[in-house]
């Protein structure tokens, strides 16, 4: 399995002979759509239309460095027996966006298989708190995915709640966290954008959970949304932390 970073808490992950994308923001939709000062930093990897062969979209939520609504279009014309995964409020933005039906899967609280041995199994978020939708099920999510070898937690966007930690502590052992790192603050608030956990969060998580490893996300898209490799690595250099940091790469394999 291998797993390319897209920038913000985008992700294509490769596991035989299945491609799958999580949250990919493939534009500049959020500077055209939102506010003219959330330039983006990370250079778009690939353009959404020449994306082919894309078997699954897992979406964590709507917002639109998430669920993209100029990237995800492009992809479903360009890939029209894709299938796509999300809460309900991005399942209701997919059929207005043509979406078929038929191409679109419903959250359930155990886990989906994907062909291949991969399973995914939806984690609630608290996004900045945890919501459910009309259907029953958390309107913002993340993913466990696993392939029989590895376990790996996707987490989107959410903060650290002792409903999350006691949900994960479910699970049998996770060999990698992919966490957001955007802490929320006043400031962010104040600015109108919903952080997430903190660098210390992320870190005591991944440590309470003895999740082997952590890639820690969503720090590089816009600046003031952002955190510093630098204060990333000082933080854990400074402290006795339980796990493996990977920073400073564009994908893993596993």
């Amino acid at each position: 399995m291998r797993i390319e970073h897209l920038g913000q808490s985008g992700f294509k992950i490769n596991h035989n002979n299945q491609c799958i994308l999580i949250d990919p923001y493939l534009s500049n939709s959020v500077e055209i759509l939102d506010s003219q000062d959330l330039i983006r930093k990370v250079p778009i990897p690939y353009k959404p239309e020449n994306l082919k062969n894309i078997d699954w979209i897992l979406l964590t939520h709507e917002h639109i460095d998430h669920c993209d609504p100029h990237t995800i279009p492009l992809i479903a014309k360009g890939n029209p027996y894709a299938r796509f995964i999300g809460p309900n409020p991005v399942r209701n933005i997919l059929d207005k966006w043509g979406i078929s039906s038929s191409n679109i899967v419903k959250l359930t609280d155990s886990e989906i298989n994907l062909g291949d041995d991969l399973n995914i199994l939806p984690v609630p978020s608290s996004h900045p708190k945890l919501l459910l939708s009309k259907d029953g099920y958390p309107s913002t999510v993340g993913w466990i995915i696993d392939n029989k070898k590895t376990r790996i937690y996707i987490a989107g966007d959410t903060n650290v709640t002792e409903q999350l930690i006691n949900f994960l502590k479910k699970i049998p052992q996770i060999d990698l966290a992919i966490l957001p790192v955007n802490e929320d603050n006043f400031f962010r608030r104040r600015r109108g954008i919903i952080g997430n956990m903190s660098i210390r969060e992320a870190f005591g998580l991944t440590d309470e959970l003895n999740i082997k490893k952590l890639f820690p996300v969503h720090w590089d898209m816009f600046k003031v949304n952002s955190a510093l490799p630098k204060e990333i690595r000082i933080i854990y250099e400074g402290y006795n932390w339980n796990f493996h940091l990977l920073d400073n790469i564009s994908s893993v394999d596993y």
